[in-house]
């Protein structure tokens, strides 16, 4: 990854990053600090955290003899409420045996399923109950919703730009804020300015990608449209919202969480007679609608609660909304889906 600002003088930074209420010498290339650890320690984060996030705590911070702490994730959502009681009650437990918490890994908006996580609060809980350093995910998060540094209040922040700031896709960025530890912090990559701060440190390092360059026309490119990124990202949620209701209703299920925990991205139940009923039938299923109807979507296998009667939904799609999409495009979707229903399709006879 490289740095997301595609400037190297201060002032050119600082321009670039009164959206984050953030200064420029808190922000860099993704960088690597050093967190010693021992048997007692142990890092937190949500069982909906991205894969190959989950993968890459387990193996550093297992394999350096720490212990990691999943949060919980049911999937459907409520509320926001719900998440921070999971999550706080899991911390507690996590240091009841006398653990020391020294990372909480959380993401803004998780992957799949897509939820826009209450990251304010749970920064605050991290706080309360002595965590160490806070480390945000925000891969989904610049463009796609408000990223205010110090009103989220942790230590790191990541995200990339490529997702929703029409960035190429090597664009982005690390935030870290100052501590007493600031200065320790470096450039995993060690080059002719070293030494003199994180954020000069990564301003130009040997043959690296600097498609981040582009970054100053990706800020002027968005302001083109009316309110910039913030009105952006307000049509965006309004919009999806709108078009995930509307699938909802035409296929008789429901949203997987409430509109206020939407961001640009919706996850809608699409109708239990399609059978899913794996990982393996969600990506075949995404595959078939590709090929035969051209429509793209990831959809989400929710494994039904033993409770829970036959025919209950299982399938989630997780439907976006850009600048660039049409109410066609749903419309697309939504006829497709009820195409393959009124043709008796399901995973297990079709695929």
């Amino acid at each position: 990854m490289s740095v997301a600002l595609g400037v190297t003088s201060s002032s050119e930074r600082e321009s670039k990053l009164e959206c984050f209420s953030a200064s420029p010498e808190n922000f860099s290339t993704p960088a690597t600090a050093a967190i010693e650890t021992d048997g007692g320690d142990a890092v937190i984060t949500l069982q909906c955290a991205y894969g190959a996030v989950k993968n890459s705590i387990k193996a550093y911070f297992e394999r350096a003899g720490g212990y990691v702490i999943e949060v919980p994730f049911q999937f459907l959502v409520n509320s926001s409420e719900e998440i921070g009681n999971e999550f706080q009650m899991a911390l507690v437990k996590g240091k009841a045996s006398g653990r020391r918490v020294r990372l909480a890994l959380i993401d803004h908006v998780t992957s799949m399923p897509s939820i826009l996580l209450p990251i304010k609060k749970l920064v605050e809980v991290c706080r309360e109950e002595g965590v160490d350093q806070v480390f945000i995910d925000g891969a989904h998060g610049v463009g796609c919703v408000d990223v205010d540094m110090q009103e989220i209040g942790a230590d790191f922040y990541i995200s990339n730009l490529h997702k929703w700031f029409v960035c190429p896709a090597s664009v982005a960025f690390l935030y870290c804020r100052k501590s007493v530890t600031h200065s320790e912090l470096h450039h995993h990559m060690v080059s002719h300015d070293y030494g003199k701060g994180l954020a000069i440190e990564s301003c130009w390092i040997g043959t690296r990608d600097y498609s981040p360059l582009v970054v100053p026309s990706a800020v002027e490119f968005t302001n083109r449209f009316e309110g910039g990124i913030d009105g952006i990202k307000r049509r965006n949620h309004d919009s999806v919202v709108e078009k995930g209701k509307m699938l909802a209703k035409a296929w008789g299920t429901n949203l997987g969480s409430p509109p206020d925990m939407c961001a640009s991205m919706i996850m809608v139940g699409m109708p239990a007679y399609l059978g899913v009923s794996s990982d393996d039938d969600a990506l075949k299923l995404r595959t078939h609608l590709r090929e035969k109807f051209s429509v793209e979507v990831p959809i989400y296998y929710r494994m039904p609660k033993h409770e829970e009667v036959a025919k209950t939904t299982t399938a989630y799609a997780r439907v976006s909304h850009q600048v660039y999409n049409k109410v066609d495009d749903y419309y697309k979707f939504r006829d497709a889906i009820n195409q393959l229903v009124c043709d008796g399709f399901t995973c297990a006879r079709s695929l």
